[in-house]
């Protein structure tokens, strides 16, 4: 049961969507949420301020730094009663906490202490985060002792889950979270295993089976065929499902570095909010 939320923000156009997911789980478990702003010290790392450094030299900019500091502390307690209005004007009441610090390690640190985890698919830095090392979307969900959703660039209301499974202990403990999360709710549930071998079908179905059985859920269940995660991605789309429910990083970082991983591809793809177990 989800009983409390931290939704980061940033004051961007995505941001706000995810608090509205936020705000919705929130209206929909009685849940507490809480507001988290980070000011990023790479904003005072980066290419400007040393090019700042530069043209003024080490110790005039040293003089400054303060005031470059104290500009982010302020534009975060902007973008923080900005998110408490809106929570408002979705019927939630939230606190509201200011941090600094990289910006995924500080997330998942407060992680700690929730049940999930609500952030933008990309966020107000999204180009500082390209490349190997991945979005912070994607940083969260590895570092994140808690489930993490993650909100993309449009809002629907969340009437119809697809849990993605495929029999590893990630997509496991995502089964068992979908079903104890939403299956008391009045939202559709439908189990999609992908797989072109028939047996693994059958034994995955039968996996399946068993479980909701025990907890007397009613869910459907289909099998897909092909490459994982876009087959996923199409098909929840085609069939208007609102969210996906999945285990997150199943492979090591390096793996997925390498070859490319499920998890990865679907966070920098999806139009549908994603939520992800570890």
């Amino acid at each position: 049961m989800i009983k409390s939320i931290l939704i980061a923000t940033d004051g961007s156009a995505n941001s706000i969507v995810a608090t509205r997911y936020g705000c919705c789980l929130a209206r929909l478990f009685d849940a507490a949420v809480c507001g988290l702003n980070v000011v990023d010290i790479r904003a005072l790392e980066g290419p400007l301020m040393s090019d700042i450094s530069g043209a003024l030299g080490f110790e005039p900019f040293q003089s400054y730094l303060p005031q470059f500091e104290q500009i982010l502390q302020q534009r975060a307690d902007s973008v923080l009663e900005d998110f408490q209005k809106l929570c408002a004007e979705h019927g939630v009441t939230a606190d509201v906490k200011r941090l600094t610090g990289v910006v995924p390690a500080v997330i998942a640190e407060e992680a700690k202490r929730v049940d999930l985890v609500v952030i933008a698919q990309h966020g107000e830095h999204a180009q500082w985060s390209s490349g190997l090392l991945g979005s912070t979307a994607q940083t969260v969900v590895r570092k994140s002792p808690r489930p993490v959703l993650i909100a993309p660039r449009d809002y629907h209301p969340i009437k119809k889950v697809l849990i993605a499974y495929d029999g590893g202990n990630e997509s496991t403990r995502a089964l068992k979270a979908a079903c104890e999360t939403f299956a008391r709710l009045t939202c559709t549930l439908e189990v999609v295993c992908v797989t072109d071998d028939d047996t693994q079908a059958g034994m995955l179905a039968a996996e399946v089976r068993d479980y909701v059985g025990h907890h007397a859920i009613e869910v459907a269940i289909n099998r897909l065929s092909g490459d994982a995660p876009k087959v996923l991605l199409k098909y929840a789309g085609d069939q208007a499902f609102d969210l996906i429910v999945m285990g997150a990083f199943g492979h090591s970082r390096l793996h997925d570095l390498i070859l490319g991983g499920t998890t990865a591809y679907m966070i920098r793809e999806t139009t549908i909010p994603i939520m992800l177990i570890r």
